[in-house]
């Protein structure tokens, strides 16, 4: 009975450890008869883009990627092979490429396991591979919101061979997988413009101190701003319009300038928060329609204060000069709104440079 119970407690032992042996298992050797290190040839192609949630900071994207290397154990005779090149696709490349060396090249800002993937792997017969891996995938990406609605957002993809360092496998980028790379000129997102695709090698440092090359690629996508004209920036124009009509009432229209003015702040409390539920994160940061809203808040008021002191407030000059609050009345009318007009086209401007 001991002895059942000593052989019970070992072959637990030993299925508890399975896992951590796995998980601790060294990664495949590199191929021998080459130079260390691999050099590792990269070019990408983002297919499209059917997500872009800003404040999450995740996007969903079909990216096309390639990878090139030289492996002269891989290399044949084409005359007895009867072909330059040997092609395989789907489960015949995965069956493939488990039985060779690969730079196991990932995306480290993807998000669990993508929608759907594909693959194929060409063996030329002086050794030089190419990988092509195609997926529809989320990924974690930083979004900037400071220049809504004028923004341009940087979407990176960071590849790493995670397995290697920088003495093993290198990633290079030459002129012509740039060329190779693109991005679609048309994406599934409303509201957003692909503009470029662009390349970053960089080196971090990763388990055990050891050196490690990242390459990231960036899609630039600007915000197609006219579009949002009469969604924000009409509204907008509507309310702090009140002040013209304040400003430029006859005097024998009687009108109650206070309860217009608070009528219209409560208009910018709500169009605030309408904006904030319909732009998630468009009013939590310094974006050109925040910016215009809080400084609408204190234009309202202090047309408010102009006006009513121009009417009521008796000045020790105005018994001198008759008519000197006339004046400065017909200069504020002008003055007031241009102010306030050319600081708002300013804080565009800035957010479009």
């Amino acid at each position: 009975m001991a002895r059942l119970v000593r052989l019970l407690a070992f072959i637990l032992l030993v299925v508890a450890l399975a896992p951590e042996a796995s998980a601790a298992a060294p990664p495949p050797s590199l191929p021998g008869r080459v130079h260390l290190p691999i050099e590792t040839h990269l070019s990408v192609r983002l297919l499209n883009i059917t997500r872009l949630e800003e404040t999450k900071g995740e996007i969903s994207a079909r990216v096309e990627y390639t990878q090139g290397w030289k492996d002269p154990n891989q290399a044949f005779d084409p005359l007895a092979a009867g072909v330059y090149r040997h092609d395989y696709f789907g489960e015949e490349a995965e069956s493939k490429i488990a039985a060779i060396w690969t730079p196991d090249v990932t995306i480290a800002n993807q998000i669990g396991e993508p929608r759907s993937r594909s693959v194929a792997l060409s063996i030329s017969a002086d050794g030089t591979i190419s990988l092509i891996r195609q997926l529809d995938a989320d990924f974690r990406i930083s979004v900037d919101l400071a220049a809504f609605p004028f923004d341009r957002q940087n979407l990176d993809f960071v590849f790493t061979a995670p397995r290697y360092s920088a003495s093993d496998v290198i990633f290079v980028v030459n002129d012509r997988d740039r060329e190779v790379s693109a991005i679609s000129d048309q994406i599934s997102i409303s509201d957003w413009r692909p503009e470029r695709l662009s390349f970053a090698l960089t080196q971090f440092y990763g388990w055990n101190a050891k050196p490690f090359v990242r390459a990231t690629v960036t899609a630039t996508v600007s915000r197609e701003w006219p579009r949002y004209l009469l969604r924000i920036f009409i509204p907008f124009a509507a309310v702090v319009s009140v002040s013209l009509f304040i400003l430029w009432a006859p005097e024998k229209v009687k009108v109650d300038h206070a309860g217009i003015t608070y009528s219209a702040l409560l208009a910018l409390a709500a169009l605030s928060f309408t904006f904030e539920s319909s732009f998630p994160g468009s009013m939590s940061v310094n974006s050109p329609i925040a910016f215009m809203i809080s400084l609408g808040y204190f234009y309202l008021v202090l047309t408010l204060l102009v006006h009513l002191g121009l009417q009521h407030a008796e000045f020790p000059a105005v018994r001198r000069n008759i008519y000197l609050i006339e004046e400065i009345h017909r200069s504020v009318r002008f003055t007031l709104p241009a102010i306030f007009t050319l600081i708002c086209i300013c804080s565009v401007v800035r957010s479009l440079s």
